[in-house]
């Protein structure tokens, strides 16, 4: 468009407004005088793009300035930004659970909704049960739809954003190459993304988690599944396929293993190391003692994995080596991907990480004996909740990139969605 380039002056015009509304968001309450230092901008030009974003609907001119500041003679006047302006809704599908979030233009949560997925059978019943969750949200936040400026979805499996389409989903029963996207727009006017879940759970650690802030991470989810996100550069590394990080497919510990899920869905890592596995060892390994004293032996019919990693910690042998035995094999499978990657910090999350600090203390240890550096090995500070927060995370780049000015000389904001999820909003 003529005029529109760099320098011109609508550009110019579009950065003024962006390093304005910049100050504002970082800041609770700002002065116009404290813009203009912040911004190097002239307090004509602050006016003129404080008038036009009050228009918008972005900030206001707030009644009273921040607290502890005394004002003598005529109040000065003090801007914050509208976090109110609009709202955004992050869905986490699992197997087991969907959660939705709904947060205000800063990220904060407004309402939060769950609902359990188990006895959904196939893809009508999971969507049914989407849809239920996402108005049980919006009820609690008493939230208009309209309000909704984006929508992202996590989802376990690999993700096609070229064709929309989530694929090898062997955890959700008919995921598999279900356009997403397409069946959750019709609920709201606003784009719908969508994401591997645990693509969005590294997203979320490196935002408001363990890794913040922290440029080139590894998230690795640790539980029935196991998988990993990974963050170079502060950007998401997704892979040609969309398959970077799916490391319960990895057949290391078997000579002839093959990347393929079994009929429960679960790769060849996983059948090693997910809570399954674990379960499974721990019982054979009660069974084989069976004269013993062992609290695997009491438990057995109602054994959970976690309670195999606290048996280990009160001093219960036979879960001492169930334990080691484990994390001998996950610090075997980790240790490739640090080698190949060597990442400032590597985060646990998933179910298993609320084992505890000795397991966390052996894994590091495992793990630094297969590696050449000691990588940071850190416990997610977000749990189960890891998933719908970094779907936020996607949900707010999305309404920067969309609907906020922009520096389009400085290039894409950290958290800018990639260029196939700008295509998916857009369409």
């Amino acid at each position: 468009m003529r005029g529109a380039g760099p320098g011109s002056p609508a550009a110019l015009h579009q950065m003024n407004q962006a390093h304005v509304l910049g100050a504002v968001r970082r800041a609770d309450l700002l002065r116009l005088g404290e813009i203009a230092e912040l911004t190097g901008l002239s307090r004509p030009t602050v006016v003129a793009a404080l008038d036009e974003l009050c228009e918008a609907g972005w900030v206001c001119y707030a009644d009273d300035g921040p607290p502890g500041r005394q004002r003598v003679g005529r109040p000065a006047r003090v801007v914050r930004f509208r976090s109110e302006a609009g709202f955004v809704v992050g869905i986490d599908v699992g197997a087991h659970t969907t959660e939705v979030v709904i947060a205000n233009l800063d990220g904060a949560p407004v309402a939060t909704a769950h609902q359990s997925t188990a006895e959904a059978h196939d893809r009508t019943q999971l969507l049914s049960v989407i849809r239920a969750t996402v108005h049980d949200a919006l009820a609690r936040s008493q939230i208009s739809r309209s309000s909704v400026m984006s929508v992202a979805v996590g989802s376990p499996g690999i993700v096609n954003l070229d064709e929309r389409t989530v694929v090898h989903a062997p955890s959700l029963p008919g995921w598999a190459s279900i356009n997403l996207a397409k069946e959750l727009r019709s609920s709201f006017r606003a784009p719908v993304l969508v994401e591997n879940d645990v693509n969005l759970a590294v997203l979320a650690e490196c935002w408001r988690g363990a890794a913040s802030p922290t440029k080139n991470v590894v998230f690795v989810l640790w539980g029935e599944r196991v998988g990993a996100g990974i963050f170079i550069e502060g950007r998401l590394h997704r892979g040609h396929g969309g398959a970077a990080g799916e490391l319960g497919y990895l057949s290391v510990l078997e000579p002839d293993g093959e990347a393929a899920a079994d009929h429960d869905g679960l790769g060849p890592f996983e059948r090693a190391v997910g809570s399954r596995a674990i379960v499974a060892m721990a019982r054979a390994e009660a069974s084989r003692r069976p004269t013993r004293t062992s609290r695997l032996a009491v438990t057995s019919p109602e054994l959970d994995a976690l309670e195999v990693f606290r048996a280990a910690d009160a001093g219960d042998r036979a879960a001492r080596r169930v334990v080691d035995a484990v994390i001998a094999r996950f610090a075997r499978g980790l240790a490739p991907l640090l080698l190949l990657l060597d990442p400032d910090m590597v985060v646990i999350g998933g179910r298993l990480a609320g084992a505890g600090d000795a397991m966390f203390d052996a894994l590091r240890a495992g793990v630094h004996r297969l590696c050449l550096v000691n990588t940071q090995i850190e416990r997610s500070l977000l749990g189960e909740d890891a998933v719908a927060i970094g779907a936020v995370r996607l949900a707010l780049s999305d309404v920067e990139e969309r609907l906020l000015p922009r520096v389009e000389s400085t290039g894409p904001p950290r958290w800018a969605p990639t260029v196939e999820h700008r295509a998916e909003a857009r369409a």
